[in-house]
């Protein structure tokens, strides 16, 4: 853990790590289940957006997630991922990165992750703003030429 935090604070300033701390204190003063509440509902409905979308498209597809019990707040929960992986169904797709990036939509090569170059990780843990360009850009791209057949995921 030591080395964890030691590298992963490299290039935060102490100021900025000493105000977080004071944070965490609070939220785990008050109980801190409301921040697990509130961090579960936006990537909830981040997660909903995006197989909105994705649902009206049979060039893309995303991994299925089923709800699964949750040991925080003991009941069965629906998905709510950081990352969604993303995959480009047509043959002429091979690099679903490229694909993607021409659309102005950034993610991870699916290689790196040893997942091929027909998939993609999105990550749903962006600013607001930053989420809803990503929405948008997906819209725009699915609602071209090849983009609009009709597919459930």
């Amino acid at each position: 853990m030591e080395y964890y935090v030691m590298h992963n604070t490299l290039g935060v300033s102490q100021d900025t790590q000493l105000r977080v701390l004071i944070l965490l204190k609070a939220i785990v003063d008050e109980g801190g289940s409301d921040i697990f509440k509130f961090g579960h509902n936006i990537m909830k409905e981040r997660w909903e957006g995006l197989t909105t979308i994705l649902s009206t498209s049979s060039r893309f597809s995303l991994q299925h997630i089923p709800p699964q019990f949750c040991s925080f707040y003991q009941r069965v929960r629906g998905p709510s991922p950081a990352y969604a992986w993303l995959k480009c169904e047509r043959e002429e797709d091979e690099d679903c990165y490229q694909v993607l990036k021409e659309a102005g939509i950034l993610g991870r090569r699916g290689r790196l992750f040893g997942a091929g170059d027909r998939f993609v990780r999105l990550s749903l843990l962006r600013s607001q703003d930053e989420f809803d360009s990503l929405l948008y850009n997906l819209e725009i791209l699915i609602s071209t030429k090849f983009g609009n057949h009709s597919k459930t995921i």
